[in-house]
């Protein structure tokens, strides 16, 4: 139960809101909302050893277009945090609603609060200048420009002389991304280091280190803005490393739909195999360096050579199994059920222990380089950057073969193993499928207290794919919540089916009656199209008249964020546009108004199952006797349609219409899942209008049907404000 003091709290903070924000719109949804989260932070864990907890102080939200998510989760989070002592770690996947975060809504509620807060933004290490090697970096591009290298060395050297400059003088904080003018990766990659190539508080320029700076506004800060390819990375660090521990926070995971998707790719491993030769081979050079320049064990240099040497021997193995090797498939040989053959096992056991044997010694190199930092600091800085160079580079091999080595628990799903061709070389690769179970042990066990949020959490209505996804299914106590946009799609917005000939199962006819289609679809307005396939899209705009081909703006022709801005510059104008878009245009679309008045789905996102991943995931089901179709896929085109139908309606006097140009959707059983997952719009197929909702009003046949209202559902939770 809350205090009476936090309860009064937020009521204050809420009722400043309402009188600072012009245009304020309360909801019942958001209402909601705010009552849910503060319920969950106010059943945190308390002390900082891992607890057993059950789940309930952890909550899955969905939060529909409109509700006003980020103040209902922010004011109750800042509310809760303060009174218990924890500090409120707010997370999102995209750059966009980072900045979004720090330079818009809390700043807004800084204004607003009851009582001062303060706020960091949390980054990786690689997006801070290193100190010395700017300066190592511009004394090199000097020297260069007075041996006469021509012009480019002329400009490096003078933006690296402006950026040092900027650095002394205060005007530069030493953040990438504070800068008017952007670096090009392959400079700024010369410019910053790793934790490997850092020499910590032994480095000369400790002191007004960017990162370092930056990690003790962290530790001072009530609120840490971070995303979560960072929280995954500091959850297997030293606490304090990058972020707090997690026993003395509350976390909430905005676009948490993301969250799935970052989890695998966070625990996926691969490697290049004749790359790693190259690594090999410049690993000895680089100990040769690092002991001649600095004095150190001259004995250090042979131990590494032949260490190398036993590395390449068993990547001849590698590479002499992979030429012989039966059963390739596009370029790819995956190992069903995850298993890996007795003699391709061997060489990577050969491989591991060779790779473990040369970090162990690069780990003794490095110590040694560091015991003369004092005497050679800024030699030591650029040897300890050459140094975790390679060890990065081998840390990666040894962390695939773990992998592909470790032995599944019997029961549970295998992780996935393959070898792919790219190029002349080819990639060790694994990944678990269901990577879930270390998010449990990692996170949600260890937490004080979470929240989990997105417009897109469900499928079908239900949460169970994304709990499962996440480890939160583990926990039998989590919170669930789904709350509808307050926006009245009845009034706003109409979905249509029109009556097609051909099925996206015959792809060329299909294309072609699109492609008849969309002119007067999109014709004369502001429309967003989304196609599954980049084959598809290509064909139909190769397909366009010159008119909708002059109005069309083509994702891959420019830039995503080049695009929105020339589409939104020709509706100003009063023109036509067009927006031609792929997944990366589902959704971080906003396109208010009359910026777009029509959203056309081609084909429902269903995905083929191409990836060795997604292969074997599906392969794992059907061996437990179920369907990946009905298990996978299915729900997971729920998620993308409904993300894509999301583009259409932004604010509460937007009005447009959605068109879907496959007649599956009301043809096929699986039709009646994808519809519930979007919004209640008016319904009309086939040339019939209803006014049922969207999710309940059609049988498997397109006819419409009598339906009860829509129902909310979710935990039902007591009003906080």
């Amino acid at each position: 139960m809350l205090t009476r003091q936090e309860t009064a709290d937020l009521e204050r903070f809420v009722d400043a809101v309402k009188a600072s924000l012009p245009g304020y719109r309360e909801s019942e949804q958001q209402r909601q909302m705010v009552a849910a989260v503060a319920q969950t932070f106010d059943d945190c864990l308390h002390g900082s050893a891992p607890a057993e907890t059950d789940g309930g102080n952890l909550l899955v939200c969905e939060s529909g277009t409109g509700t006003g998510k980020t103040f209902a989760y922010a004011i109750p989070g800042l509310v809760l945090a303060r009174s218990v002592g924890k500090k409120l770690v707010i997370s999102s996947s995209t750059v966009a609603l980072q900045e979004q975060l720090a330079a818009k809504d809390l700043p807004f509620l800084q204004s607003c609060s009851p009582w001062p807060f303060s706020f960091a933004l949390a980054k990786g290490r690689g997006r801070y200048v290193c100190p010395v090697r700017l300066y190592l970096a511009l004394e090199a591009a000097r020297q260069a420009r007075l041996d006469g290298d021509g012009d480019a060395c002329a400009s490096e050297a003078d933006a690296l002389h402006r950026l040092a400059e900027a650095l002394d003088a205060g005007r530069w904080d030493g953040d990438r991304d504070q800068l008017d003018d952007a670096v090009p990766g392959a400079l700024w990659d010369r410019l910053t280091t790793d934790r490997n190539g850092c020499a910590g508080n032994r480095c000369p320029r400790f002191g007004d280190c960017a990162f370092y700076r930056a990690r003790q506004r962290i530790r001072d800060a009530d609120v840490v803005v971070a995303n979560h390819d960072l929280v995954l990375s500091a959850l297997e660090m030293n606490p304090g490393s990058v972020l707090p521990d997690p026993s003395e926070c509350f976390f909430v995971f905005d676009e948490g739909h993301a969250l799935p998707h970052k989890i695998v790719q966070h625990y996926a491993e691969r490697h290049p195999v004749r790359a790693t030769y190259g690594w090999a081979g410049e690993v000895p050079d680089v100990v040769q360096t690092a002991v001649h320049a600095l004095r150190l064990d001259a004995a250090m240099h042979p131990r590494v050579q032949a260490a190398c040497a036993d590395v390449m021997r068993a990547l001849g193995l590698l590479w002499q199994w992979i030429g012989k090797a039966e059963g390739w498939a596009d370029g790819v040989l995956r190992f069903a059920h995850g298993v890996v053959p007795d003699e391709l096992a061997e060489a990577g056991e050969a491989q591991l222990a060779a790779v473990e044997a040369v970090l162990d010694l690069l780990a003794e190199v490095r110590v040694e380089a560091l015991k003369c930092a004092a005497e050679s600091p800024e030699l030591v800085q650029q040897l300890l950057a050459e140094l975790g160079a390679q060890v990065v580079r081998g840390a990666r091999v040894a962390d695939t073969w773990k992998l592909m080595l470790r032995h599944d628990r019997p029961g549970t799903a295998p992780t996935a193993r393959w070898v792919e061709r790219a190029g002349d070389d080819a990639l060790i690769a694994a990944s678990p499928i269901d990577a879930g179970d270390r998010l449990e042990r990692a996170l949600w066990r260890r937490v004080s207290a979470a929240v989990v949020t997105s417009a897109t959490l469900t499928a079908g209505g239900s949460f169970k794919l994304f709990t499962h996804q996440t480890g939160l299914d583990r926990l039998p106590a989590v919170r669930t919540l789904r709350l509808a946009s307050p926006f009245d799609y009845g009034e706003q917005a109409r979905l249509v089916v029109p009556r097609m000939r051909s099925s996206p199962t015959d792809a060329a006819a299909h294309t072609v009656e699109v492609a008849e289609l969309l002119p007067a679809l999109v014709a004369g307005g502001a429309s967003l199209v989304l196609f599954a396939s980049a084959q598809q899209m290509q064909e139909v705009y190769d397909r366009m008249p010159a008119s909708i081909k002059a109005q069309a703006l083509v994702q891959g022709q420019l830039s995503k964020g080049a695009i929105l801005q020339r589409h939104r510059q020709r509706v100003d104008e009063g023109r036509a546009s067009t927006i031609f878009g792929l997944a990366a245009f589902h959704e971080g679309v906003d396109l208010p108004g009359a910026y777009c008045t029509h959203v056309v789905v081609p084909k429902l996102p269903f995905a083929v199952p191409t990836h060795p991943w997604e292969q074997a995931r599906a392969e794992w089901l059907q061996r437990c006797g179920r369907s990946p179709f009905r298990e996978l896929v299915v729900p997971e085109a729920c998620v993308r349609l409904a993300q894509a139908v999301g583009r259409l309606i932004r604010s509460h006097t937007d009005r447009g219409t959605v068109t879907i140009l496959d007649r599956r959707i009301v043809t096929r059983s699986y039709g009646r899942e994808l519809l519930r997952s979007l919004p209640p719009m008016r319904l009309e197929v086939f040339g019939r209008s209803s006014s049922a909702a969207a999710h309940d009003g059609l049988d498997c046949e397109g006819r419409s049907r009598t339906v009860e209202p829509h129902r909310q559902r979710g935990t039902n939770v007591p009003q906080a404000a």
